[in-house]
């Protein structure tokens, strides 16, 4: 077809914009099937996380400074909170089943035909989180010794949960889908480590750990509607003990995004995976009634493809 991308093409958007080889003719498919022409390649290229780091903030692609509002429906009864977590566990127990790994990690090598080759690397890769995690704690004067119990809150198949057990005296695990623990139960057991503790996530209960010292998230909450994950956000913000420490990612601003809660019920939720997003101004008005002092918060990179449509940012809390 007309000014479909080439193979060529996309390899030299590789050595062009990233300064490397394409690691696999799996991510040249991938790069060819995701882009309808050479524009929108390039685009997707200078929207990576990759070539951020290798050349900068690309400042043309911050999002709007006059962008509106969000409308964004962040409380909900109890009645509706449940309809809400039902649709949600009925998706992430169907991921469980279907692709584990990839629904943790979007990525084609860690889809079901190709984990067994990968699963290593899988694995390996919650090591960054744990690095990262580490990081944040010295920016704030804190380390990772001062937490006896951490809560991994969607813990997924356990690939940063092995690495905080490295880090932590307890770990908790918790997740909203069954098939996912067992897989984590598996890659704990595998790595030893009898510290760990793994729990299903409840619409009875959607934060059942009742006090914990330090509670980390990241590309988990922004695929929760909003009033299920501001409820868990209030619970875990109750949960924290004194001087007890709450890092986590969530998208704060969507272009074009709203919820209402009897729109979205009368949809067809939980047929997909979601993104959805808790207003910036919802999280520390809530931290602050919480008795939480924020101690950090950036805009991330976590959401991919379209920086200048998408806000995401890493709260760090303290409980004072």
């Amino acid at each position: 077809m007309p000014g479909e991308v080439t193979r060529e093409e996309a390899v030299l958007a590789y050595r062009m914009m990233l300064g490397r080889e394409p690691e696999s003719e799996e991510v040249i498919a991938h790069a060819i099937s995701a882009a309808p022409d050479v524009a929108t390649l390039g685009r997707h290229f200078a929207a990576s996380p990759e070539f951020g780091r290798r050349h900068g903030i690309n400042q043309h692609a911050a999002p709007r400074f006059d962008a509106p509002p969000p409308e964004i429906e962040t409380e909900a009864t109890p009645e509706e909170l449940a309809r809400l977590t039902e649709h949600l566990a009925r998706y992430w127990t169907r991921m469980g089943v279907d692709a584990p790994h990839w629904s943790v990690v979007t990525q084609e090598r860690f889809r079901p035909e190709n984990i067994g080759a990968n699963l290593a690397e899988f694995y390996e890769g919650g090591a960054w989180d744990g690095a990262v995690l580490d990081a944040t704690l010295a920016r704030i004067g804190r380390r990772a010794e001062e937490f006896a119990h951490a809560v991994d809150y969607g813990c997924g198949v356990g690939r940063i949960t092995v690495h905080l057990a490295r880090r932590f005296a307890v770990v908790t695990g918790l997740d909203i889908s069954a098939p996912h623990l067992e897989l984590a139960a598996a890659a704990v057991k595998e790595g030893g480590h009898a510290n760990v503790m793994l729990q299903r996530v409840t619409a009875a209960d959607l934060m059942p750990v009742p006090r914990c010292d330090l509670w980390f998230s990241r590309i988990v909450l922004q695929h929760d509607p909003p009033p299920i994950a501001f409820e868990v956000l209030r619970r875990t913000f109750a949960s924290l003990a004194p001087r007890g420490v709450a890092v986590f990612q969530i998208p704060t601003w969507c272009e074009g995004y709203r919820f209402r809660i009897a729109e979205y019920l009368a949809w067809r939720p939980g047929a997909e995976m979601e993104l959805h997003v808790v207003p910036q101004r919802a999280v520390l008005e809530l931290a602050h009634r919480s008795g939480l002092i924020l101690r950090e918060i950036r805009e991330d990179n976590y959401i991919t493809g379209e920086p200048g449509r998408v806000v995401s940012n890493t709260f760090v809390f303290e409980k004072i």
